[in-house]
């Protein structure tokens, strides 16, 4: 009698329960109706990265209005986990902090490197996602990378808005070049060559960078 084919293996996968896995983005419009200085693909990126990276500790220099502030303590708080410290030497947010994001979210007014420590010690610990929006000239976005640099992970996530700022770029590929951090290239192609309405003169802005901490 000819001989019979064994049967095929098995294989089930059973899909892990963790919630941080299986969070939903509910609050997504967030990203949309949030008033930030950025462009509408800019602050979709910034909830959708925050949201598929789930970070325990979330950085941004430069709160302003508090637009990303929000987008950023949405995704969060749609993870169901993480913590989110801004820094502005003058910010001027325009809703009530603590009854709004305080859940999760510290405001500290100081400027960055120099109070860059302090927002480490409100979240207990390094950052594995920084988002900067700070100062748009070269030094100030130089020291802001420098600063960061030092209270960040390893293999922390560095996002820049405004990277086709002249200023901006030159202070990115000095980093790339002197501190180390790994090009990850630009995520939103967002440049916007608008016009200094007093001067009438083209000055570019827009784009979101991603850094690595090596």
């Amino acid at each position: 009698m000819p001989a019979t084919a064994a049967p095929a293996p098995t294989w089930t996968f059973r899909s892990s329960a963790d919630p941080v896995l299986t969070a939903q983005p509910n609050r997504v419009a967030t990203a949309l109706t949030a008033h930030a200085d950025q462009k509408a693909r800019e602050r979709l990126l910034l909830y959708s990265l925050v949201f598929a990276a789930a970070p325990a500790r979330v950085l941004e220099i430069g709160v302003r209005w508090g637009g990303a502030a929000r987008i950023i303590h949405a995704a969060l708080s749609d993870l169901g986990q993480g913590r989110y410290v801004g820094i502005d030497p003058q910010p001027a947010v325009e809703f009530d902090w603590d009854s709004t994001i305080g859940d999760r979210s510290t405001l500290i007014v100081g400027s960055s490197p120099d109070a860059l420590n302090a927002c480490k010690d409100a979240v207990g610990g390094l950052f594995d996602f920084v988002f900067i929006d700070g100062d748009h000239s070269e030094p100030g976005a130089w020291n802001d990378l420098r600063g960061v640099r030092e209270i960040t992970s390893p293999g922390a996530a560095v996002l820049l808005h405004d990277c086709y700022h002249p200023p901006v770029a030159r202070a990115i590929r000095r980093a790339i070049s002197e501190l180390g951090y790994i090009d990850c290239g630009v995520l939103a192609a967002t440049r916007n060559d608008g016009v200094h309405v007093e001067s009438g003169r083209t000055v570019t802005y827009g784009g979101v960078a991603m850094l690595r901490v090596p």
